[in-house]
């Protein structure tokens, strides 16, 4: 699964597609697994660096439970911060990389003006 997009800017507020947020979740999800073991971390230690319990974290990489956004942000950013898991990520397609760019953007007037 592969996805492209995702948000919109309308006036002047982040709008981000639930359909564009389910489909990253589901992705990244099917594949939390593979990254965390990628940096050789174990499920405590990954639910310490995003702020959840153990238990909680179990059930989100078994599928047990969803993932809320907020949590998918903190995975993606961490995930994406490291230099090992990078790479996978991109390929992946879920870091929403519309909000980095038109952030980034956004940013840059303010910095021009």
């Amino acid at each position: 699964m592969n996805i492209k997009g995702g948000t919109k800017l309308i006036q002047e507020k982040w709008l981000i597609e639930d359909e564009y947020k389910e489909t990253s979740i589901a992705i990244l999800q099917q594949n939390l697994a593979s990254l965390r073991v990628k940096l050789n971390i174990n499920q405590e230690e990954m639910a310490n660096i995003i702020g959840v319990s153990r238990q909680t974290y179990y059930s989100i990489e078994t599928g047990k439970r969803e993932m809320t956004w907020t949590t998918f942000l903190a995975i993606v950013f961490f995930f994406e911060l490291c230099e090992a898991t990078r790479e996978m990520l991109k390929e992946l397609s879920v870091f929403p990389i519309d909000l980095y760019i038109r952030f980034n953007d956004k940013q840059n007037e303010i910095y021009e003006e």
